[in-house]
């Protein structure tokens, strides 16, 4: 986790450089000579960066990361001139991203510690107009998912360790010569607030990247206890007599395909004083989609380890819940199975009894994920939640309408759904509303049972909110379709490909709003 000083201390480190693209010489000068004046970085170090920045072998476009080495032996090794965009475009999201890219281009450039200044230049302009809290989670935040790597399969990676201890990550200090008290103790606030949910989102992050013969329902609930151990959650899984007692006919339907049977996972955070609000949150935890009967193809099937990056959202945010511990009430509700082919599996054209009593007849094996959610909806109202939020990578349609960089979003209040589409934009996990009408519910209606699982290409997305929302009852809520922003299939500036750990964050800039 990040650290806050007010100077560099004794470490041999680099010093990061905030610098905006377009920005003035002027401007750009006067950042490095605050370094100066802050015994920051020594003067012949500062004009040799000044002059990198002159001839414009540096122009600040965003994610941009360039050391500039100290050809002598000093504290300073190097300043990392970092390019922050645009001013008219930098946001708290901004800094996030940025961080991350900055986070990966110390590591390449082999640095064991990288200092920020937050107050001088743009980043004092940042704390001025958003708080020192704000810029410390970005910060601190962005820097943990920018350090991200899963390595854990790699024999090359087990090599360069001594001893079987995991490499030492890139350290980071925020620096806040140049802050007044009150902005140091935002900063230092936002930094411990900004690594806990960095860290969550990592281990999100690694739960969602794991292989499915290592990360099956009952893995998946062991993790779960693990993460209740000591941390003040409290934990409680159903196995399939628990699942059968409770006749939980959808989620045991989804699981009849396979050998690993299936659970569920309750896992509850309570706080100190009463709470006045109830949130319950629900995950999709499929921990490998075949398709079943209705087989994807191949290629289709490569990455469906991370179809339970819902359940994955729903353990890791409840991971940073615990420490950072908001005055609401959380409850994580995680369903879990495989979807996969045997004698024994669903077959289209069968029909299911939800717990909830409602009759599914099952047309397309490969709309699993609504099953289990099915259920798993209808038991989360009797936590009697004054919200409820479900992450799902549900559907391929979503991607279709909104890509890989904005989360689906259907909700039965728009009021509440406003509430976390604010929540995203605050956070940088945007979501954006699709409309779902009365007509999309009706389309579930079956002819042989009450409801159908699948309606077909139309509407995808939309019709399978529709489908969920028969076991929502009346609470606000919101259904997030996360199947196109879970996973990333190439590398960016701030992060490699693979698991996103979207829904973490969302989720705790959601408890802002309604604490």
């Amino acid at each position: 986790m990040a650290e806050v000083r007010r100077g560099l201390g004794s470490r041999v480190t680099f010093v990061a450089v905030p610098l905006l693209k377009g920005a003035s010489a002027k401007g750009s000068a006067s950042t490095l000579a605050a370094l100066q004046r802050h015994k920051l970085a020594p003067k012949a170090l500062v004009d040799l960066a000044a002059r990198v920045v002159t001839e414009k072998a540096f122009i600040g476009k965003g994610a941009e990361a360039m050391p500039v080495f100290n050809p002598r032996r000093e504290k300073v090794g190097a300043l990392m001139l970092w390019g922050l965009g645009p001013k008219e475009k930098l946001t708290c999201e901004t800094l996030w991203r940025g961080a991350g890219a900055l986070s990966r281009r110390a590591k390449r450039a082999n640095a064991i510690a990288v200092a920020i200044p937050v107050g001088v230049g743009i980043l004092a302009d940042a704390v001025e107009r958003w708080g020192g809290r704000a810029v410390g989670e970005a910060l601190a935040s962005g820097w943990e998912y920018g350090s991200y790597a899963y390595d854990v399969y790699k024999s090359s990676a087990k090599s360069s360790r001594r001893g079987g201890a995991p490499a030492k990550p890139v350290r980071l200090t925020l620096v806040t010569a140049g802050l007044s008290a009150a902005a140091e103790r935002a900063v230092r606030n936002g930094v411990q607030r900004g690594g806990a949910i960095g860290e969550a989102v990592n281990f999100t992050r690694d739960l969602a990247n794991a292989p499915a013969n290592d990360l099956y329902p009952e893995a998946l609930a062991r993790h779960a206890r693990s993460l209740a151990r000591g941390s003040g959650l409290k934990v409680q899984v159903l196995g399939p007599a628990d699942l059968r007692r409770h006749k939980m006919g959808a989620l045991l339907g989804v699981a009849q395909g396979s050998a690993r049977p299936p659970r569920l996972v309750v896992i509850r955070y309570t706080p100190k004083k009463k709470a006045r609000k109830r949130l319950v949150l629900v995950g999709k935890a499929i921990t490998f989609d075949s398709g079943g009967y209705s087989l994807k193809p191949p290629k289709s099937m490569e990455d469906m380890k991370f179809d339970m990056s819902g359940g994955a959202a729903v353990l890791g945010a409840m991971r940073a819940i615990a420490k950072i511990r908001p005055s609401i009430e959380v409850v994580g509700v995680v369903p879990s199975s495989e979807n996969l082919v045997n004698g024994s599996a669903m077959r289209p054209g069968d029909v299911l009894r939800s717990a909830s009593g409602t009759t599914i007849e099952v047309l397309n094996t490969d709309a699993e994920g609504r099953l289990i959610l099915a259920d798993a909806l209808h038991y989360s109202k009797r936590f009697k939640p004054d919200y409820i939020v479900d992450f799902a990578t549900l559907t391929g349609a979503v991607i279709v309408a909104l890509g890989a960089h904005v989360t689906g979003l259907m909700s039965n209040n728009d009021e509440f759904a406003a509430t976390v589409f604010d929540a995203g934009e605050a956070c940088g996990e945007r979501v954006w509303q699709l409309p779902l009408y009365d007509e999309f519910i009706e389309a579930t209606r079956g002819q042989v049972a009450d409801i159908r699982n699948s309606c077909g290409r139309n509407a995808g997305a939309i019709t399978a909110a529709g489908f969920l929302s028969h076991f929502v009852g009346s609470s606000p809520w919101c259904h997030l379709d996360i199947a196109g922003t879970a996973w990333s299939e190439r590398e960016r500036p701030h992060s490699v490909a693979g698991a996103t750990g979207v829904g973490v964050r969302l989720v705790m800039s959601l408890l802002d709003a309604l604490g």
